[in-house]
């Protein structure tokens, strides 16, 4: 194929990717048509539209990712195009979760009524404009304070509109994923392993999963993810001032990032060490206390007491239908085992800690940093976290191994990457476990398959 007509295929590539976005305007069409009012859709006809639109939008994302396949990426001038198409998307109201309905009732309890969103809850206010939007509306705010400073921004400069609220929000969650994306290029450029090319960040920067959860939904967790590769992006630069920062910024919108911290120290102090001759007291101990500053300062015009957690606290009671344990629970049920779920939920948390120990420690045992081997241990912590969740599975929290599984190169990634993305959309069933679970035998399939060779060598190139 001439480079010409490689570039016209890549064109329309492009083209069918940005109209199939565009199409996601047809959900609420079909929501208003039908008379939809549940999160997430729960009418045939509504969950028949979005399922077309889904495998049309994964056909579109397949094509778009290998029409990139050893060529550099998106010019600019695409790249502003998607820009507005993001910005555009943000007017949709959320979908298929409320969550963004109780981020901004708990902003607007900081910058309309002037009350900390750890001390009060949503109950205390009925005549708000969105009390009616809110379920957990006696559970104060279960993020952290930078989420809550985000939360609050639409309130007062956008505090009687809805849509106003809703729209300023969600663009800037898609503000933020902008700036994940261009670290997230950097790494790519500077840390990728031999091979990476354009279709390595059109795999996570177009990432449908990334979209909807961002510019449909409006979760926070596109700002946490953002900070994280910025912080992990000047870690491998050995900037790691900057990198803790980013780190605290990272924690103070979530607090599942904590799970990236131990790696973090592990490969600062090691290069400290390595380059000063001796163990870094010093420089470990100013970044304690310059971080636990700055979360202190940040926690205390809000602090709640133990009011601050306790969204948090609650939930760790709580054993779900759409969560691994609970889909163990139930095919040990089947074999005629009944183990009690909480000595099954903390079997798995003990699971998890023994593998998370064991990942930190060949990390610490690496002489030299590999970056491929720190984006891998990274993806496989977040999935091993996934393991022990026994709180609602939101098909967000998929977004925080996303990058990590872009950047390890696994076998037929491509593949790897839209069916992880898709589990996650097409997860508004409310059967996340199920879908992982299959998933994962469709993937280990495949990748049996491909290294059997029984597909013909054209399919196996198309796989990957």
């Amino acid at each position: 194929m001439s480079s010409q007509d490689a570039w016209g295929n890549q064109r329309a590539a492009i083209f069918y990717y940005a109209a199939s976005l565009l199409l996601l305007f047809l959900i609420p069409w079909a929501k208003e048509h039908w008379h939809e009012t549940n999160l997430p859709p729960l009418l045939p006809e509504v969950r028949t539209v979005i399922n077309l639109l889904y495998l049309n939008l994964a056909a579109a994302f397949f094509i778009l990712v290998r029409s990139h396949a050893g060529r550099p990426s998106l010019r600019a001038p695409w790249w502003v195009m998607f820009a507005g198409i993001a910005a555009v998307l943000c007017v949709i109201h959320p979908v298929f979760s409320g969550d963004l309905m109780e981020y901004l009732i708990r902003g607007r309890i900081l910058g309309v009524y002037h009350q900390s969103p750890y001390q009060h809850v949503p109950a205390e206010f009925p005549n708000d404009i969105l009390y009616a939007h809110s379920t957990w509306k006696n559970n104060p705010d279960s993020y952290g304070p930078l989420s809550v400073l985000l939360q609050t921004v639409p309130a007062v400069l956008w505090g009687n509109s809805l849509k106003g609220m809703v729209w300023l929000e969600k663009l800037l969650f898609a503000g933020s994923m902008a700036g994940g994306i261009y670290f997230f290029a950097r790494m790519v450029r500077e840390f990728g392993s031999p091979g990476t090319d354009g279709g390595t960040l059109v795999l996570f920067a177009l990432n449908p999963l990334l979209w909807v959860s961002t510019v449909i939904d409006g979760h926070n967790d596109a700002v946490m993810l953002s900070l994280t590769i910025a912080a992990v992006y000047f870690l491998l630069k050995e900037k790691f001032s900057t990198a803790f920062l980013l780190w605290t910024a990272a924690f103070l919108v979530k607090y599942t990032v904590v799970l990236v911290l131990p790696f973090m120290l592990v490969t600062a102090l090691r290069s400290v060490k390595k380059r000063i001759g001796s163990f870094p007291w010093k420089f470990a101990a100013e970044e304690v206390l310059v971080n636990a500053a700055l979360i202190f300062v940040a926690f205390w015009p809000l602090w709640g007491g133990t009011k601050t957690f306790s969204a948090l606290t609650q939930a760790s009671g709580w054993f779900y239908t759409n969560t691994i344990p609970y889909a163990v629970r139930q095919g040990l049920s089947l074999a005629g085992f009944s183990p009690d779920p909480a000595w099954l939920k903390y079997g798995f948390l003990v699971g998890f800690f023994v593998l998370y120990a064991y990942w930190l420690w060949r990390h610490a045992l690496e002489k030299e940093q590999s970056a491929v081997g720190f984006f891998r241990r990274l993806g496989l912590v977040y999935l091993g976290f996934y393991l022990t969740i026994t709180i609602p599975f939101g098909f967000h929290y998929l977004l925080w191994a996303l990058p990590w599984l872009v950047l390890s190169r696994w076998p037929l990634e491509r593949f790897l990457i839209t069916l992880y993305a898709f589990t996650g959309l097409f997860s508004y069933f409310k059967r996340m476990n199920y879908l992982l679970l299959i998933a994962a035998a469709v993937y280990l399939t495949a990748l049996w398959a491909h290294r059997s060779g029984i597909f013909p060598r054209s399919r196996r190139a198309a796989a990957s």
